[in-house]
């Protein structure tokens, strides 16, 4: 097993940058509500975020066809 870990550990290093977010007390509840509402993973959300804002806020048009509103 320790095999299976130092292989993930080493891929993610190679394949990813890591960045810590620190919210306050509370915050971290409503922000996992938001992305369970959105069927996202926090991770996943907070990823959609920045990518939109870095679009200049407007998301791409592949996005937008995919985007499911939910009521």
């Amino acid at each position: 097993m320790a095999g299976k870990t130092a292989y993930k550990n080493k891929y993610n290093l190679e394949n990813y940058d890591r960045i810590n977010v620190t919210v306050n007390k509370g915050e971290k509840e409503m922000i996992r509500e938001r992305a369970t509402s959105l069927n996202m993973s926090i991770n996943a959300y907070i990823n959609s975020l920045i990518k939109d804002d870095l679009n200049g806020g407007r998301k791409k048009k592949s996005d937008r066809d995919m985007e499911i509103y939910l009521f």
